[in-house]
């Protein structure tokens, strides 16, 4: 049952966050008889202010609606936005499937760059929500202990890793999220390392980082740099084979919602890809 409140049509259950995530934001006076809870608005939606990573929510925040308190705030500036007003689509999934022979070491780059339509397209895409997800793999079915089956353990492990407007995290519990205050607002034109990740015993100094970079300071930069190293390292006397798939995915996230203005996806592009 939605709360009967509504923006041009668009009842507020379908543009804010609800069920509540997280500590409530203090009674707004807007009251619902309907729904659940019934009552103060501030117990259905989640509070801008309380989003987490750990709730996948952080900086999920959806333009102006004109609903207004008796101070003047918009609801938009208090609650976060449903999931529901987001689009998700990959830019591009890029495989590399030859056959490797490591002896030594192996260096493969991913190395791309995401392009707005101006400074303030990029500022408002993250401000509104606007994420970069990465994902890697390497699939394929493997005999426990192989290099192909602790590379694929390896970077399963990382699960996603999300760039939004001021940082960036993982969903996963492996590796480490470095520089965790910048994101895609607040990357500068000096590289910055975003993640790193290391294979286990025997292939300990196997690697996976991300870096990013932009073309101009924050606020006026339109394209951001993102590069992605797998370092396969042999470990012994005799080089190691890797047969499997290896997938480099990149997916964005842009507000796609009720309440405008709307914002457009960025433009994908390839510099190198030698998975």
């Amino acid at each position: 049952m939605t709360v009967s409140i509504s923006y041009k049509g668009t009842d507020l259950d379908l543009i804010y966050e609800t069920p509540k995530l997280g500590v409530a934001h203090a009674n707004v006076n807007y009251q619902s008889q309907v729904g659940s809870p019934t009552g103060d608005i501030a117990g259905r939606y989640t509070d801008l202010a309380a989003v987490t990573t750990g709730n996948g929510n952080i900086a999920t925040r959806i333009p102006a609606t004109g609903i207004l308190l008796a101070n003047g705030t918009d609801l938009s500036s208090i609650f976060a936005g449903s999931p529901g007003q987001y689009s998700l689509t990959t830019l591009t999934t890029q495989t590399g499937a030859v056959v490797r022979s490591v002896g030594t070491t192996a260096t493969l780059t991913h190395q791309f760059t995401v392009t707005f339509a101006s400074a303030a397209a990029l500022t408002n895409y993250f401000n509104f929500g606007g994420r970069i997800q990465i994902q890697a793999a390497n699939n394929g079915t493997f005999t426990a202990g192989t290099a192909d089956a602790l590379l694929q353990t390896m970077l399963s492990s990382m699960g996603t890793l999300i760039i939004y407007d001021s940082g960036h995290y993982r969903t996963g519990a492996g590796g480490t999220v470095n520089n965790p205050t910048v994101g895609g607002s607040n990357l500068g034109t000096t590289s910055t390392t975003f993640f790193t990740l290391t294979d286990g015993s025997p292939y300990g100094t196997s690697t996976y980082v991300v870096t990013a970079v932009a073309n101009a300071a924050a606020a006026s930069a339109t394209v951001l740099t993102i590069t992605a190293v797998l370092t396969l390292v042999q470990a012994g006397s005799v080089a190691d084979s890797y047969a499997g798939s290896r997938v480099s995915t990149i997916q964005q996230r842009n507000y796609s919602g009720a309440v405008t203005p709307t914002q457009s996806a960025p433009t994908y592009s390839t510099i190198t890809f030698n998975w």
